[in-house]
């Protein structure tokens, strides 16, 4: 048979199930005999041009990229705009603890938790910026997205920033260096290891304001279109995910030379 033909057979198969679908009279008129040579008919023509089924694959594919392409603009745009409406909460929260220097040109804000495995591979890319870097602030926020260990965990780190403040960032870096699952316990031992009080720690624990900068975190972190942790804000910019110490660098070069990480 041509190929016009298969076409013809492909073009009439595909209105007799789409006409049965929708309770079509005319499409009943195909007996199950028909039906079956036009299914032989369809199979006949497509294994006899897979070119076919690859340019239909192909077709498909290209329009699940450009479907994806407009919903992460869609969301880019959606976080850049909250971004702006939270901006002054994200970099001058109350109680907020900056590492690095606090007077300086440009912020780093990073959504983490202790459990996170990506989150303790870029803190090394983190570490490194912030002791080169001295004109960098680095703000954590505590975002414990991974179970109720991690929020253990992250409540005593909340409890260190109001016990001693002036060590939330080796408490910072222990934790993020730390063997094993991040929980409550793992979290007062490596305090008691800084000289922090336990007692006074497990009493600040159970004091129910200190979720409330967690749940602050969800909100915003919510509002900024982050799905997982980590998530970056840098300049103008929010970036879900991992991200290398040297594009980092790179786009903090950019807020410097022009304002916005895309000059």
């Amino acid at each position: 048979m041509q190929p016009v033909k298969h076409l013809i057979a492909l073009l009439l198969f595909a209105i007799a199930t789409t006409g049965l679908a929708a309770g079509n009279a005319n499409a009943a008129s195909f007996d199950d005999a028909q039906k079956e040579e036009i299914e032989q008919i369809v199979t006949d023509y497509l294994l006899e041009n897979p070119d076919v089924i690859r340019q239909v694959f192909g077709k498909l594919r290209e329009e699940d990229s450009k479907r994806e392409q407009a919903a992460r603009a869609e969301r880019a745009n959606r976080a850049k705009q909250a971004l702006a409406e939270n901006k002054d909460e994200l970099l001058n929260a109350e109680d907020q603890i900056v590492f690095g220097n606090p007077d300086g040109d440009v912020t780093i804000v990073e959504f983490l938790d202790y459990n996170c495995g990506y989150c303790k591979q870029a803190f090394g890319s983190m570490l490194s910026l912030v002791e080169s870097d001295k004109d960098l602030r680095f703000i954590v926020k505590e975002w414990p997205v991974l179970g109720p260990q991690s929020m253990e965990a992250a409540l005593v780190a909340m409890a260190v920033t109001q016990e001693a403040p002036e060590k939330y960032w080796d408490f910072h870096k222990a934790m993020m260096t730390l063997r094993g699952t991040a929980d409550k316990e793992s979290a007062l031992r490596v305090a008691e290891k800084l000289g922090l009080s336990r007692s006074k720690l497990e009493a600040l624990y159970e004091d129910k304001s200190l979720i409330k900068p967690i749940e602050d975190n969800y909100r915003l972190a919510e509002a900024l279109q982050l799905t997982g942790t980590p998530g970056f804000v840098v300049g103008d910019e929010v970036i879900p995910g991992f991200v290398p110490a040297q594009a980092l660098q790179s786009k903090l070069e950019s807020v410097r030379s022009c304002g916005s990480t895309t000059c």
